[in-house]
């Protein structure tokens, strides 16, 4: 079965993940945070990475920062 790939807007990571913005935005760059991608006007994250953050945090870990991250974040739409 493949997993359905959803972009999640602000509003709806920070009730998955349950912090602020402002905590959110410090994580990210501390790199302890997924990144968003920008399309077009919009950053939305990728809701596995999210997923993948929330598991992290279930299991005691850190979120790790991925290879290749923040290749293609300025997509046009």
């Amino acid at each position: 079965m493949v997993d359905e790939i959803a972009l999640l807007p602000l509003k709806e990571v920070k009730q998955k993940v349950g912090i602020s913005t402002a905590t959110i935005y410090r994580m990210m760059a501390r790199g302890e945070f997924p990144k968003p991608r920008k399309i077009g006007t919009k950053s939305l994250w990728f809701q596995p990475e999210i997923d993948a953050f929330i598991m992290a945090v279930a299991h005691g870990t850190s979120w790790p920062q991925k290879v290749g991250q923040s290749m293609g974040q300025d997509i046009a739409a």
